[in-house]
């Protein structure tokens, strides 16, 4: 209650203190910029200007009608940023906005303590956010910053700004042991309920329809779509296929998975299957690929895997189309733990239903295309032999494989392609080929998702781009059920056999319009690979740390569980902690340090001592001053000097001599008197 002989509530903040408390608030509110509108700053900014104006008397502090008027005006400004009104982005903006605001009336070091504590609460914010590891340190960097400002603002003047964050560093840092202890051992609970992070989330990667042209323009990011983990080897270049999309519904120009836009709940109404359900229709062959994937946040319940799954653990559903969708849309990285067996039959049995979903056309339009099915099927002995042909008209004639296809208009699409353009990405031979397929009557469908993928020999993970983005073909035969069929790879097998980069080198189109792409830059690639097992290293076992991983590690540390041998592990790395925190803390042993300013005054004493001018015990610093300006009249005025600057130091704080420059003009007087009492001898 009581610091320095004066009560804390009478206690303001100072000026060092004030721009402190904004650089702190600065620091926190910086990462939160990019989610929430980024006007709150310029607020901050205003209040604190005034703040710091009415400090220096060249303004008024606010009254309540100006307060009330600016939290009015912030509300407006909220009230139509387009933020849902119950949201975490409406949550979080308002306390934005209070914790600026809150500046305009900071007088005392109680009202600071305030905005620092909301602060705290706002690095934790952050968090819901993001939660990448570069995320993780700028939250230790702000952590840092706002316990300097805890320190800055209860002194009265300011002190070297390193130095107070170095102190605040060292009680950031004393606290990660303890921090680690939590992290370890609390136990991890699965969430009772979640927040809605759509409004601030894009959404990015493969979307849930498929125009000519689509793909061609992922494979110009090289953004991280998902990693993958095998336990065991893993399968081969040409057999990875992640499976993401089913689209079944063809307009005359685009793919989609339904006549309608429907919405997650729509969908997984529609396509929920049990586990039991979904086995029955499997038949199953050849073995299981166990493998854990982190999918990245993209706004959309796409998750992309070998197929079929038959076995899964996360937050995912079953779809009747052999493909697993997530719960909910990731907005924040996501993992979980597949079993796929890639070579299983699926759908012997095709239903009624099933067949005429697979067999709609548009009924009009791509004539050509319609004609030149018919004849090809009349030349065909059976669907199998048809299909071939269809791959070989593919590879005979002078088809292109490209990243920079030609426009094929809003009509007849498939009939340009296939009999005038002949150049085009993975989606016009998908397209192109399903719709020649359901033209002869054999059930077919447009998958989308990615192929192939780039092995990290440093994590042992496979990473897949955006770049590696695909669209395929599934055909539907007699006792064969549901088969796949890539066209791309008639046309240009190097990307299948190996990658994009390679299928396009001729071109030079690959990654086109990025000045610093892997393909360009090797050491760049190399780091790339570096930073991409770090983040997968952060994700798997950091953000990835749940109950199953908590219950193997404990397991491999214990053996068998135990409530007391675990209880008795942190009761010892408790008592570690506090050791440790009393070793670098000092307790225990008395403080000898010495202030500079009673060392410089301890050398003045010895510095007359050896002129024979002894101070005595009950002597204050005037008195003995008074005595040694009498025995030593040439020194009078810099005695005197010296110890009327050494009592400001010591006693009034609030003096512009309580500084670092004080004690430097203390100690350059302290000079000029020895350097006198040597020409006295």
């Amino acid at each position: 209650m009581f610091a320095d002989g004066f009560p804390q509530k009478n206690k303001q903040i100072s000026y060092a203190g004030m721009l402190w408390l904004l650089a702190a608030q600065l620091v926190v509110m910086a990462p939160l910029a990019f989610y929430l509108p980024i006007w709150i700053l310029p607020v901050l900014a205003f209040s604190a200007i005034w703040r710091i104006r009415v400090m220096k008397g060249h303004m008024e502090a606010p009254g309540v009608l100006i307060k009330l008027l600016v939290a009015i005006l912030g509300l407006v400004a909220l009230s139509i940023s387009g933020l849902k009104l119950i949201s975490l982005d409406m949550m979080a903006s308002l306390l934005m906005l209070g914790f600026a605001y809150k500046t305009l009336e900071v007088v005392q070091r109680r009202d600071a303590m305030v905005v620092l504590l909301t602060g705290f609460i706002l690095i934790a914010v952050a968090f819901l956010y993001s939660q990448s590891i570069l995320s993780a340190a700028y939250g230790i960097l702000a952590l840092i910053v706002l316990t300097g400002a805890m320190i800055a603002i209860e002194q009265s003047r300011s002190h070297a700004i390193f130095a107070t964050l170095r102190n605040a560093a060292i009680m950031v840092f004393m606290c990660l042991p303890l921090m680690l202890v939590f992290f370890v051992f609390s136990p991890r609970f699965s969430p009772l309920w979640n927040i809605p992070l759509e409004a601030s989330q894009g959404k990015t990667g493969i979307s849930d329809s498929m125009t000519p042209g689509d793909i061609a323009k992922l494979s110009k990011s090289d953004e991280l779509a998902f990693t993958v983990t095998f336990q065991g080897e893993h399968p081969k270049q040409n057999d990875l296929y992640w499976r993401g999309l089913v689209l079944q519904y063809f307009d005359g120009k685009t793919w989609t998975p339904f006549a309608t836009k429907l919405s997650l709940n729509e969908i997984k109404q529609r396509l929920l299957i049990s586990r039991s359900a979904l086995r029955q229709s499997l038949v199953k062959k050849g073995y299981g690929k166990k493998y854990d994937v982190i999918y990245e946040k993209t706004g959309q319940p796409w998750l992309f895997t070998l197929s079929p799954v038959v076995d899964m653990r996360g937050a995912a559903f079953y779809a009747s189309d052999y493909r697993i969708i997530a719960e909910r849309n990731i907005t924040e990285p996501m993992m979980m733990t597949i079993v796929s067996y890639p070579e299983t039959l699926r759908e012997v049995h095709l239903s009624a239903d099933k067949r005429r979903l697979a067999l709609q056309l548009p009924a009009e339009g791509n004539s050509k295309s319609r004609k030149l099915a018919q004849t090809l099927l009349k030349q065909s002995d059976s669907k199998r032999e048809y299909i071939d042909t269809v791959l070989k008209r593919y590879t005979q004639q002078d088809y292109y494989y490209t990243l920079r296809p030609p426009v094929l208009g809003e009509q007849n699409t498939i009939d340009k392609f296939l009999f005038e353009s002949k150049k085009g990405f993975c989606a016009h031979y998908a397209g192109s080929f399903v719709f020649l397929m359901r033209a002869a009557g054999i059930p077919a469908r447009v998958i989308t998702g990615y192929q192939g993928g780039s092995w990290n020999e440093k994590g042992g993970f496979i990473a897949v781009r955006q770049y590696d983005a695909h669209a395929w073909a599934e055909v539907w035969l007699e006792n064969q059920g549901w088969i796949r069929i890539d066209p791309t790879a008639s046309v240009a097998p190097e990307r299948i056999e190996n990658n994009l980069e390679t299928a396009v080198k001729k071109e030079g189109s690959f990654l086109e319009g990025k000045i610093f792409s892997m393909s360009k830059y090797k050491w760049l690639s190399s780091l790339k690979n570096k930073l991409d097992s770090t983040r997968y290293a952060w994700r798997r076992f950091v953000l990835g740390y749940n109950e199953d991983s908590q219950k193997s590690l404990f397991k491999h540390l214990f053996g068998e569980f135990s409530l007391q041998k675990i209880a008795t592990v942190i009761g010892a790395l408790f008592v570690v902690i506090i050791l440790l925190w009393s070793i670098l803390l000092g307790l225990g042993r008395k403080s000898s340090r010495e202030t500079a300013e009673h060392l410089l005054y301890r050398r003045f004493c010895d510095t007359l001592a050896q002129k024979g001018i002894h101070r005595e015990l009950s002597q204050t610093p005037q008195a003995f001053s008074h005595y040694a300006s009498q025995k030593l009249p040439l020194l009078a005025g810099d005695i005197q000097q010296f110890t009327t600057l050494y009592a400001d130091i010591c006693y009034n704080p609030d003096s512009q001599n309580y500084s670092p420059a004080g004690i430097k003009k203390l100690n350059t007087i302290l000079k000029r008197i020895r350097k006198k009492t040597r020409r006295l001898s």
